[in-house]
């Protein structure tokens, strides 16, 4: 059988994780975690990508930890989508261009996005559709992200050097992903997400956009696809 870990990132102590939204839908997989976290999450995904490979792994998922995850054949179709895919995430889009906001959702037209997520808890939801499932994508969001670590290229790593630690280290995979040939898709695998998401343009996640910007300044104003 196929090796597998669910990875997620909290900044919570770590007596608590097992509080956490996650955790306890988590009933029969086993997951790893960093707490009381204040690294930026590029450095702890390479980290665990390193490791788990190391150690044999043939999958992992980093998930956010405010993530309820409804799904009784989870294995089975991360396994399934990480063998059509080298990695997969559950929203994204196929085309792009680069400009300010460097938002997935924003930098291409509604009918290039993908995938569907679920926002609010298990008692109170709704769905956000951003178009069809399962199907190759160019930038993925970072709410989860699964990795065939038997198939990803040693030169394809989350970016460490990005200022904003919080935000753009899904973008910049997913870049570096696309301008390797690393094949990118959207997977059908349900979840509720506690939150909604960007609030507001915090002084690093502007300087997260200007790195972004500068690191692939040959592409901006250019159209991009999958």
């Amino acid at each position: 059988m196929s090796k597998l870990i669910i990875y997620t990132v909290s900044a919570k102590p770590s007596n608590k994780i097992s509080n956490t939204p996650l955790a306890t839908s988590l009933d029969d997989v086993y997951f790893d975690f960093e707490a009381n976290n204040t690294k930026s999450l590029s450095s702890i995904y390479n980290k665990a990508i390193d490791h788990y490979t190391k150690n044999g792994y043939n999958y992992i998922v980093f998930v956010h930890d405010d993530v309820h995850i409804n799904c009784k054949d989870l294995y089975q179709r991360i396994e399934k989508y990480l063998n059509k895919y080298t990695v997969f995430g559950l929203a994204g889009n196929t085309q792009i261009t680069i400009k300010k906001p460097v938002l997935w959702h924003l930098m291409t037209e509604r009918h290039n996005l993908r995938g569907c997520v679920a926002h609010g808890t298990p008692n109170n939801y709704y769905y956000t559709t951003f178009g069809p499932m399962v199907s190759r994508a160019l930038l993925i969001d970072g709410v989860m992200i699964g990795i065939n670590l038997q198939k990803l290229p040693e030169n394809v790593r989350f970016d460490e050097n990005c200022p904003a630690r919080f935000h753009f280290y899904d973008l910049i995979f997913s870049m570096e992903c696309a301008l390797n040939k690393v094949p990118v898709g959207i997977a059908d695998i349900p979840i509720i997400h506690e939150s909604p998401g960007l609030k507001e343009y915090t002084e690093e996640w502007n300087k997260g956009q200007e790195y972004f910007l500068n690191k692939y300044i040959k592409f901006t104003n250019k159209t991009l696809t999958v």
